[in-house]
């Protein structure tokens, strides 16, 4: 082969790969718009393509199935990447990580596509498994000790209720705040979650749950 056979050669493969790179980007993005605004069950491979303008069958090449699609979507400034090491300031940092990665206005938002499907009995399975992984596991390490999940899913069940109130009812008050000033106050509650003494509301006599 000459050498402008090989830098043809070279030239067509760098650009199918830049073509293949930018199908899956279209594929991903239309799928999260279209998940954010409607349920697992609902959206359809048909649709996702249709948005994309591509072919439905591409979507399947690329991802091999809507489920491997819809977890893919989920996979965006998750709580793997929490500023910090220690318990300390993780509320805060929770409430800011959230705020940084997914705006009110944003379409991509991973907790809101898990919202807009919660109900959803065809995917409740991988929902769990994505919030488990994505959200409420890096959570719980970095908060430590038995009760590190709890102490997730009290502090996420916070995001979740801004997200719900901020995106999809656009409550005045809370959409008004700036966020500066939701960092500090949700921060603050998630920290609770996160550091103080849990009260235990059972009739036994057992010790409150306690930080080690």
């Amino acid at each position: 082969m000459s050498l402008r056979d090989t830098a043809t050669h070279t030239s067509q493969r760098c650009r199918r790969e830049r073509d293949a790179v930018a199908t899956r980007q279209a594929i991903l993005e239309a799928a999260r718009t279209l998940f954010a605004h409607d349920s697992y069950e609902r959206v359809t491979i048909r649709d996702i393509a249709c948005k994309a303008g591509i072919d439905p069958a591409l979507v399947i090449r690329y991802f091999g199935s809507k489920e491997n699609l819809f977890l893919a979507t989920l996979d965006k400034g998750n709580c793997s990447s929490l500023p910090g090491g220690e318990s300390m300031g993780l509320g805060h940092g929770l409430i800011h990580h959230y705020l940084s990665h997914w705006s009110k206005q944003d379409a991509s938002d991973p907790l809101l596509i898990m919202i807009r499907s919660a109900s959803s009995n065809d995917n409740s399975d991988i929902l769990r498994q994505a919030l488990n992984e994505q959200f409420l596991q890096p959570i719980a390490e970095q908060v430590g000790g038995p009760d590190g999940h709890l102490r997730a899913e009290l502090a996420l069940s916070q995001l979740i209720g801004v997200n719900i109130m901020r995106s999809l009812l656009h409550t005045e008050a809370l959409s008004a705040i700036p966020d500066e000033q939701l960092i500090q106050i949700v921060g603050s509650v998630c920290q609770h979650y996160i550091s103080d003494e849990l009260e235990e509301t059972s009739t036994s006599k057992e010790e409150p749950i306690e930080r080690r």
